[in-house]
């Protein structure tokens, strides 16, 4: 009977202390687990919401496809860095928008409003219709001075744009692309309008680095240095390779202040 004893004892004891030898190291386990190095940021894909504001080089007039421009040309290239996850941009481009247009669409309009207070970033194509209503005013005799008055209503407009935006999104970034000048079309002797154009996009970029998280992209270089034709068939609005050639530069106008986000957000 006390062998019996023994042995029940026996048994039990070892089932106590090999229970005893899990536990022991399941906590080893968890405290090594505690002390593992968390991976990266690019380990984890951040997902990124996107609205698209402006004129009809957001709309996309002029891409062959109709797809929308340099709009899912961006969204690919931006899907395609390991930091970033789904991108979803939002378009509300429209053909003809002045500032004051624009202006007005974003007091107005709930689903422009609801987009930017959902969004991280925000694009703004706008200023070349500006540009153009005074082109059809005066022309063929173009000068300086006929621009100047409406440059200073641009100026006041962006500037309350800007600012209605942060109103609605105090948080969100936003990328400010310049206009560029296809208007040699119109008249071959107009030695003013790349001075015009220049002294627009000065104005514009000006403006927006009163702002923290902006950027400024100009693009006007890009038609004015290439040797292809890169404008479409009306000889204003971008071809397929203009908005590619945009896409790209807004891209980096983008990444730029993504980065500067994130490095503030670090310190």
């Amino acid at each position: 009977m006390n062998k019996k004893i023994f042995v029940i004892f026996s048994v039990v004891f070892l089932l106590i202390s090999g229970c005893n030898n899990v536990s022991s190291e399941q906590n080893v386990r968890e405290i090594k687990l505690d002390d593992k190095i968390m991976p990266d940021d690019e380990f984890f894909p951040q997902p990124l919401k996107i609205v698209s504001l402006g004129d009809s080089l957001t709309q996309g007039v002029g891409d062959s496809q109709k797809s929308g421009g340099y709009v899912p040309l961006l969204e690919t290239r931006l899907e395609s860095k390991k930091n970033i996850g789904e991108v979803d941009i939002l378009n509300f481009g429209k053909r003809g928008n002045r500032s004051d247009q624009l202006l007005s669409r974003i007091d107005k309009e709930n689903d422009i409003q609801n987009a930017i207070a959902a969004s991280d970033v925000a694009i703004i194509t706008i200023g070349g219709n500006d540009v153009m209503k005074v082109v059809k005013s005066t022309f063929p005799s173009l000068t300086f001075e006929n621009f100047e008055g409406a440059r200073l209503s641009y100026e006041e407009n962006l500037t309350e744009i800007l600012s209605n935006i942060r109103e609605i999104n105090p948080e969100i970034s936003i990328v400010l692309m310049g206009i560029y000048n296809p208007f040699f079309i119109f008249s071959a002797d107009v030695k003013e309008m790349k001075m015009i154009v220049d002294t627009w996009n000065d104005s514009g970029k000006n403006i927006i680095n009163d702002y923290d998280q902006t950027n400024y992209v100009d693009v006007a270089d890009i038609f004015r240095q290439s040797d292809q034709n890169l404008l479409h068939t009306d000889y204003f609005h971008p071809n397929d390779e203009g908005y590619s050639l945009i896409a790209e530069r807004i891209e980096m106008g983008v990444l730029e202040v993504l980065d500067a986000d994130s490095s503030q957000g670090d310190e």
